[in-house]
């Protein structure tokens, strides 16, 4: 048996879903609660649920064979879509945590709009990228 004709993409992605859905809501309640150690643990959460990503993404190209559904899309379709909101959540997820890295005050409204927004829009592309890939996976 070829190890390689095992999915590996459905094995590891959940980890950094995880990660993340938990650092969004950790994340809500040291905004809610002004838990400096809350921060702290959504920060932690946050990064290795975005250092995970690449090895995500590269399991989604085992799995797929290479990068021949790139070059030549079906737009009809739910691969290339799948590809394209794990890009924007991949993006989104990155931006939020490279924004997080700089000193600012965290309790100033709009700081406290923008990271919880940032992380918001994260986990709902987390959510669509989900529900396309049980479009892949459930769909006759």
């Amino acid at each position: 048996m070829n190890p390689f004709d095992l999915p590996v993409h459905p094995a590891v992605v959940h980890f950094p879903i995880a990660l993340l859905v938990v650092a969004w809501g950790a994340q809500l309640w040291a905004h809610s609660t002004g838990s400096r150690s809350w921060r702290e643990r959504s920060r932690f959460l946050e990064t290795a649920g975005v250092a995970t990503f690449p090895i995500v993404v590269l399991a989604g190209f085992v799995d797929t064979r290479g990068v021949a559904f790139i070059s030549d899309p079906q737009w009809g379709q739910p691969l290339i879509w799948h590809l394209l909101a794990a890009t924007a959540t991949v993006v989104v997820w990155t931006s939020h945590w490279v924004w997080r890295r700089a000193p600012r005050a965290e309790t100033e409204p709009r700081v406290v709009a923008i990271d919880i927004g940032g992380m918001t829009l994260g986990v709902w592309l987390l959510v669509l990228t989900g529900a396309i890939a049980a479009e892949m996976v459930y769909a006759a």
